[in-house]
Parts: C-alpha cells; structure tokens; sequence
C-alpha cells in the first residue's frame, strides 16, 4: 500500500472530515481512504447500467392504456348538494 502525505488542507475540510469519520463510526484515515475512493470510482450512468443488466431490449405484454372522459365541472353531476 502507498502512503499520501497532503499539505496545506483547509482547517474547515479537517472539521468536516472529522465529523464524518465520528458519524460513521470510523477513523478519521479511513474516511479520507473511503471518500478518495469513491471520488475516483468510474460511475456508470443508470440508463447504462440498466442496458448491461436487461440486455438490448424487453418486452413487455402491457395492457392497453384507458383514457377516461374529462369531467365536466359545470355539470349538474358534479356540483355538490346545497
């Protein structure tokens, strides 16, 4: 494993670092090992994550959407009684 001198870190960064690795329950170096992994982690995008997942496509027997008929506010129908 590589060691990772870093100078001239903000005080603020420190604190808030601090703060984090308390929450979690961790080391204050094991938050820096943690958060400079995630920072340089390839994300892929969902849509493409998804693709690797499913395959190319899928389908699907979906049901037929219904559209139902538009309500008539002015009608005797929907007024409420008075």
């Amino acid at each position: 494993m590589a060691n990772l001198s870093i100078r001239r870190l903000d005080e603020e960064t420190v604190r808030r670092l601090r703060v984090r690795a308390e929450r979690e329950g961790i080391s204050l170096e094991e938050t820096v090992r943690r958060t400079l992994r995630s920072a340089v982690v390839d994300e892929e995008p969902l849509g493409t994550l998804i693709r690797r997942i499913v395959g190319k496509g899928l389908d699907l027997d979906l049901p037929k959407r219904e559209t139902a008929a538009p309500i008539d506010f002015a009608s005797d129908d929907y007024l409420p009684d008075r």
